[in-house]
């Protein structure tokens, strides 16, 4: 057969897609949806992927776990020599999906979506999960504009579809047709990565869908949001100790004074002995005979039912921590070092995007603020920064809405006011001596420079190199250390 299906080839295909289709639903309702999915996933390229996983990945996606499979309903309807390979398709692959975690986070994504966007939603997850696989296998291409010629033939066929199968002398497809249909499928799954269907990024995608207003915008979201789950999250190690120190550095406020500390607040039964309510020695000598001689207290003991008095900390020490984030002269980072695997701005992205999350980690939804700024050197920072705020706006959506995160643009003169702690600049160049006490991240090289921007400096200077894995990871965690120490 041709490398790409021709006008003849394509309703016999589309006979066999549908005959090796392993869900046991009605698939005169549910073809209809798949060939729609499939002319959307043709027209955009993905030329390669055939009716049957489409259909079947769609129809999960649609259902999530009260997905039929088709043995359910026509097992004894297979012959012989397709028993097998359609058995092995519903266990290694759907029950593979139907259990993924990512699958069922694409679905609740879908789902959440209006009913204009679900069917575009669907056919974007299934060119997501599947069009790599289907690019790398040897398979046969199909052709959409004659699938557009040829829709509502196909729709009507699929309309007609039998629910169930009788003898196999009168299955609608014939056997040369249906085993290149499980060869076809069978090259595309074996190019299948074993670990989850979707990625972060592309779990993300889904569930933003409707806010991305181009596709370049979708495309450059994506590459921001891959670099940051590279960098991944802070080790737990750094985390906890980031969080002991911050826990001791006071908040500055100026009623310092009135906050009360070391008092009592509350009522626990987990405490220090000498923190024990008064009330609690009532027990003492009681129960006697009425428990066999044994004392109430002791038993209030044993089964930790005594009352502590635990201590109040003082708010201080128990704000919300500010992160200032400046991007300084944004478009002179809007370059590529050839050594690197982005452009030097898209890293710097990540980069916030992973502060961000590395502040969730360790000061909880509620206990961190990011206020991310670009700083307008020069007239291309204008456009530069328009550009990337939308990004970062959609990005941040619901941490800006609930005023978690806030950016704006700043303008060359004067500096922003510098807070105590919590400033970092991103500049690809030396550190400004008017941004005293910031760390300083110089940026555009393949080694990234981290200097406490301080006369005398106060810590000495860290380099990384970027196009080392797990250097930028690193950065972040010495960063993280420097803001809390």
């Amino acid at each position: 057969m041709a490398r790409r299906l021709g006008k003849d080839d394509l309703m016999p295909a589309l006979r066999a897609w549908i005959h090796v289709s392993g869900y046991g639903g009605p698939l005169g309702e549910s073809v209809p949806s798949a060939l729609q999915w499939l002319r959307s996933l043709w027209e955009q390229g993905q030329d390669a992927l055939p009716l049957d996983l489409v259909h079947d990945l769609g129809m999960l996606l649609a259902d999530g776990r009260a997905f039929p499979f088709a043995s359910s309903r026509d097992l004894a309807a297979w012959p012989d020599d397709e028993r097998g390979p359609r058995l092995d398709y519903e266990d290694r692959v759907l029950g593979r999906w139907i259990l993924d975690p990512s699958v069922a986070d694409a679905h609740v994504a879908i789902s959440g979506l209006g009913d204009e966007l679900r069917p575009r939603a669907v056919a974007h997850a299934i060119g997501l999960a599947l069009g790599t696989a289907a690019r790398a296998a040897d398979t046969v291409s199909g052709n959409p504009a004659i699938l557009r010629s040829n829709m509502q033939s196909a729709l009507l066929m699929a309309r007609a579809w039998p629910t169930r199968y009788g003898a196999w002398d009168t299955s609608p497809v014939d056997e040369e047709w249906r085993d290149w249909a499980l060869e076809q499928r069978a090259s595309i799954i074996n190019s299948l990565h074993t670990s989850r269907l979707f990625s972060p990024q592309d779990l993300w995608e889904l569930a933003h869908l409707a806010d991305l207003p181009s596709d370049s915008t979708r495309l450059a979201l994506r590459e921001i949001n891959a670099v940051a789950a590279e960098i991944g999250d802070v080790p737990a190690s750094v985390a906890m100790r980031v969080k002991r120190r911050a826990q001791q550095i006071a908040v500055d406020d100026d009623d310092s004074s009135h906050y009360p500390m070391g008092g009592f607040d509350a009522l626990s039964t987990v405490g220090r002995f000498e923190n024990l309510v008064r009330t609690e020695v009532a027990y003492v000598h009681e129960g006697g005979e009425d428990l066999g001689g044994i004392d109430l207290f002791d038993v209030r003991y044993a089964q930790g039912e005594l009352l502590y008095y635990t201590r109040d900390e003082s708010p201080l020490y128990d704000q919300h921590r500010r992160l200032t984030l400046i991007i300084d002269a944004p478009a002179e980072q809007r370059h590529k070092h050839p050594e690197l695997t982005a452009q030097t701005l898209v890293l710097v992205d990540a980069a916030v995007v992973r502060l961000r999350s590395d502040m969730l980690q360790i000061f909880g939804p509620n206990g961190a603020e990011v206020h991310l700024r670009w700083r307008l050197v020069t007239p291309a920072d204008h456009e530069a920064a328009a550009e990337e705020q939308r990004l970062m706006a959609l990005i941040f959506a619901d941490d800006v809405a609930h005023r978690r995160v806030t950016h704006e643009t700043i303008n060359n003169t004067p500096w922003p006011e510098i807070p105590a702690r919590g400033l970092v600049v991103f500049a690809a160049h030396n550190p400004d001596p008017r941004a005293a006490g910031a760390q300083w991240i110089r940026v555009g090289d393949r080694s990234w420079h981290l200097t406490t921007n301080s006369s005398p400096p106060t810590h000495p200077e860290l380099s990384f190199d970027i196009a080392d894995p797990g250097s930028l990871r690193d950065l972040l965690a010495a960063l993280l250390s420097r803001l809390f120490e």
